[in-house]
């Protein structure tokens, strides 16, 4: 039930951001960016790995960048994620924000770096910094809300888990 929560988590965000946030600005950052912390502090690989790469391999499709390169960041930030709270407390909600720029600014580079890289024409690199400058302002405000939605969905389908597996008595009441 939980893959299925996850699943339908990051398929919303990615229906959310390139229907309704696509053509407005251009310092949003990637929706999916807090989801991977959220993964990275609140579960383990065996949960987590199957939808990063199923949502992974969905942003690679629609985003119409070059294949591959979400899916990487993605699994990079994972990683990235699960070394960094070997070294500090998960549950501290200052140490969230720090986190989720930190997912966003590596995610805004790979994806930058490789728009560079493939580009045709010569584009200076300095152009890259207020756009992830703006992306991680944008992360570090409304990353922890994101943060704290997914916790509380998680919580709310927990709860709903375990009330449809308890023990009914002959009148279906727990």
């Amino acid at each position: 039930m939980i893959y299925g929560y996850h699943l339908i988590v990051c398929l919303l965000l990615i229906i959310f951001q390139t229907t309704l946030l696509a053509g407005g600005t251009a310092h949003l950052y990637d929706l999916m960016a807090p989801f991977v912390v959220y993964l990275g502090v609140c579960h383990r690989p065996r949960r987590a790995v199957p939808v990063l790469v199923l949502g992974g391999l969905a942003m690679d499709g629609i985003s119409g960048g070059v294949f591959g390169v979400h899916l990487t960041a993605y699994l990079w930030m994972y990683v990235g994620v699960r070394w960094a709270i070997q070294f500090l407390h998960a549950g501290n909600l200052i140490l969230l924000p720090l986190l989720v720029a930190a997912g966003v600014i590596f995610e805004s580079l790979v994806v930058a770096l490789s728009a560079v890289v493939l580009a045709s024409a010569a584009w200076p690199v300095e152009a890259i910094f207020p756009i992830v400058s703006g992306q991680v302002l944008w992360g570090v405000v409304t990353g922890p809300f994101l943060m704290l939605f997914f916790i509380h969905g998680q919580k709310v389908v927990g709860q709903l888990r375990k009330s449809f597996y308890t023990e009914k008595g002959p009148l279906r009441t727990p």
